[in-house]
């Protein structure tokens, strides 16, 4: 089982992941309070996301379980390689990554210059455990984790699958979680955001296979 991230550059100074990447033992418990989804890939669709027969369609709000069902998210795209799906109503958002790879995949929402500025949603699917962490850019091509700026992690639920077609990382945060180190988000607003994978490793501080950058919009406050 492996990991994800999001990723722009490389280097890791005094324990603190460069370019978008998290310092980390594979070992180690996820960083993150909160649920923890425990998966096995023989519960997987045998391609990650949209059920075969097609009658999962769900109407509640997307779960935070790793399985993407057909019309479970409102919203998808393409970024560096990994599908990008979201939904979001007036308080938090939901987001899936689908990536190609068995490593790390991750995104980050609303940079200012580059990196810095963006808060990053980072997973890893690691031993069929998902781990999620949340860190902010601390510069154009640096990260931290929020929980090491006074910050706190506001990652709601997550759940994370990984089979051979792929890995599925799932999230919910808040729109506006009220920390110094998330940037509020806004209904009906368009956000840039970046998104990166590693094809096979499980190391937040490996540099990425592929990256891209995009932009979302959200739906308005209903």
């Amino acid at each position: 089982m492996k990991t994800l991230l999001l990723v722009l550059g490389i280097a890791l100074v005094a324990g603190v992941a460069v370019l978008l990447i998290v310092p980390g033992d594979e070992d180690d418990p996820p960083a993150v309070a909160g649920p923890i989804a425990i998966l096995d890939a023989a519960e997987a669709p045998a391609s990650l996301g949209v059920p075969e027969d097609g009658d999962d369609d769900r109407t509640q709000m997307p779960v935070a379980d790793g399985a993407i069902a057909d019309g479970e998210y409102a919203h998808t795209t393409e970024v560096g390689g990994v599908t990008v799906y979201w939904a979001n109503d007036s308080l938090v958002l939901r987001v899936a990554l689908v990536s190609p790879g068995s490593g790390y995949v991750a995104i980050g929402l609303d940079p200012e210059r580059r990196m810095e500025g963006a808060n990053y949603i980072i997973g890893a699917v690691r031993g069929g455990r998902a781990a999620v962490r949340d860190d902010v850019g601390t510069g154009p091509v640096a990260h931290e984790a929020d929980i090491d700026n006074g910050g706190s992690d506001h990652v709601i639920e997550w759940g994370g699958l990984e089979t051979d077609a792929g890995t599925v990382f799932e999230f919910v945060i808040p729109l506006d979680s009220g920390d110094a180190m998330d940037k509020p988000l806004l209904p009906g607003e368009t956000y840039t955001i970046l998104v990166a994978y590693h094809e096979t490793s499980d190391d937040f501080a490996a540099r990425h296979t592929a990256r891209g950058e995009a932009t979302i919009e959200l739906d308005p406050a209903s």
